[in-house]
């Protein structure tokens, strides 16, 4: 082996090394160092992409800094979700990630005469994934008892994550 990089690394005098080798070298710690910058930055970004969150809309109804009264006032509708954001407790009547189902539940509270707000927030994709089928359920009906039924179903689903 020794001879193998004896004959290698010098050249026929024995005292330097061949110049392509040091090209090698330098060429390899070259590659080795933006190598190293390019995946930091890319690190970054694969972070970001990995901890992608959508928006989804609620439909608020009310916001108290008292429990009790957000409770009170959530029996006025069939479907409730109260949860503590800030130390305010919002009082939540729907949700909907699509835009299509956004509409169909702002007609469906419009023409029972409920007033709403409407906040984003972000949740994961799991959660996207899980309301999905109940919302493309919800946009191609027409009945008020379907869609009662399946937004009881999206504030259920809501309600393992927001507790």
């Amino acid at each position: 082996m020794t001879i193998f990089l004896n004959q290698l690394l010098y050249n026929v005098h024995g005292d330097t090394m061949k110049p392509y080798i040091k090209v090698l070298i330098a060429a390899i710690i070259c590659g080795i160092l933006i190598a190293f910058f390019f995946y930091k930055d890319i690190k970054k970004e694969v972070v970001a992409i990995t901890n992608n969150e959508s928006e989804i809309s609620l439909f608020q109804v009310g916001v108290f800094k008292v429990y009790d009264n957000a409770i009170n006032f959530g029996k006025n509708f069939e479907n409730t979700l109260i949860y503590e954001d800030n130390g305010l407790y919002r009082v939540i009547i729907g949700a909907s990630y699509h835009n299509e189902a956004k509409v169909k539940l702002e007609q469906y509270f419009t023409n029972q005469n409920i007033t709403y707000y409407i906040k984003d927030i972000k949740v994961n994709e799991t959660f996207i994934e899980e309301i999905t089928n109940y919302e493309l359920i919800l946009i191609k009906t027409e009945s008020s008892e379907v869609i009662n039924s399946l937004n009881k179903s999206i504030i259920d689903a809501l309600k393992s994550i927001l507790s």
